[in-house]
């Protein structure tokens, strides 16, 4: 059985699923060609745009939170910032509203932290469907 994968398809429905959304957030653990895959919609959109003359909106991320032990000084693809990706096209400037965090931490030590909290923080909001704090 043949492999028919197409990468354009892929990412046109990845457009359209974005295209839905009324502000847009992304989470990454790790970096390098997922993390970039996820965030190439709106330089894809500009590009659709601009050389082929299809209307399209002006989509970015408003929020991004990553997850990465990569820091920047080292110069490798996945210690690239989210404010990097401003001048990409891929996110709102921090002065229009967006907002980012990255965590340089190794994923097995920060995921299990962020899981708890977001769950207390839940737990908090809603008594009534409280989530195990075990």
């Amino acid at each position: 059985m043949a492999l028919n994968f197409n990468p354009f398809l892929d990412l046109g429905l990845y457009g359209q699923e974005i295209m839905k959304a009324k502000k847009l957030g992304i989470f990454t653990i790790g970096g390098g060609v997922p993390r970039n895959w996820a965030q190439q919609v709106g330089p894809f959109f500009d590009i659709l745009q601009n050389r082929l003359g299809i209307e399209l909106p002006f989509v970015r991320f408003q929020y991004g939170i990553r997850i990465c032990p990569e820091p920047v000084h080292w110069g490798g693809l996945s210690g690239c910032t989210y404010r990097e990706g401003i001048s990409w096209g891929k996110f709102v400037p921090e002065k229009e509203g967006g907002r980012f965090a990255e965590v340089y931490s190794d994923a097995t030590i920060a995921w299990p932290i962020l899981v708890k909290a977001v769950l207390q923080r839940l737990a908090k909001r809603s008594p009534a469907n409280s989530y195990s704090q075990k």
